[in-house]
């Protein structure tokens, strides 16, 4: 996935919460004429970072993103991020 934007807010204690707007190809799911699914262009996506540092990221810059064990809380179900891949 391609990072295209990036937004943080600092909270009271300093720390820094970001969210990743990527956008990447569609999956071969969406685009299916069988079953009468297009799509033109990207997909793009916001994904919520937290407090992990994200000093080193540029826009412009391929992504993997990998994802931890879900968690289900009383605010409902998450997927942590594991880990942030540079490719490019």
């Amino acid at each position: 996935m391609k990072l295209v934007g990036l937004n943080y807010t600092t909270n009271a204690n300093g720390g820094r919460n970001t969210t990743l707007q990527v956008t990447e190809e569609y999956n071969a799911y969406y685009t299916n004429k069988e079953t009468g699914r297009g799509c033109i262009g990207v997909k793009v996506d916001s994904i919520y970072i937290g407090d992990i540092d994200c000093s080193e990221l540029k826009i412009g810059m391929e992504l993997d993103i990998l994802y931890d064990k879900a968690i289900t809380t009383a605010k409902g179900t998450f997927q942590p991020i594991k880990r942030i891949d540079i490719l490019k």
